[in-house]
């Protein structure tokens, strides 16, 4: 079986920056602009949600003290964190990682689309069909996780999540 690509940077003993027990930061060979980083698991994990919570907040801290790195060394005037979470999100690799990509005003990469205007029965259908997945994962979640957070439903007209997609940017 043929290695995915984040399990071979940690082979290359040039690629590896810093590891823990848990987790890599790693440059690797092909990247979208200079200095840009990976941060991944050891262990293999396909996508975010099979990652065990105590090293996905490892990495997303990580991820945070990178981007500052990258400011303060490079430069950058900015940075996008990219996570390619599944097929359909253009993962080429089957292995959880966060991207830090520097960014610089007038640097080329374009990773802006234009969002579009939803309808209000597309928007009452998604906001109900999230609000009924996450009501279920609060009932189902361990203590000390999700369930110590209430979500209070309100009235459509001043509830802010309800809003906030409706919102044009």
């Amino acid at each position: 079986m043929e290695k995915c690509e984040y399990c071979e940077l940690l082979e290359r003993e040039w690629s590896v920056i810093a590891s823990s027990a848990d987790v890599v930061i790693a440059v690797k060979d092909k990247v979208i602009t200079p200095g840009q980083i990976t941060i991944f698991p050891k262990e293999h994990f396909t996508i975010m949600e099979l990652v065990p919570e105590p090293i996905l907040q490892q990495c997303i801290i990580l991820a945070n003290k990178v981007s500052r790195a990258i400011f303060e060394s490079l430069g950058s005037q900015g940075t996008n964190l990219l996570v390619r979470n599944g097929l359909g999100a253009g993962q080429d690799a089957a292995h959880f990682g966060i991207e830090i990509i520097p960014r610089r005003e007038e640097d080329g990469l374009n990773l802006q689309w234009e969002p579009r205007q939803l309808p209000e029965y597309e928007l009452e259908t998604v906001y109900n069909t999230l609000l009924s997945a996450i009501e279920e994962a609060q009932q189902t979640a361990k203590k000390g996780l999700i369930a110590e957070k209430k979500i209070v439903k309100a009235e459509h007209k001043d509830n802010y999540l309800l809003k906030s997609l409706k919102r044009r940017p």
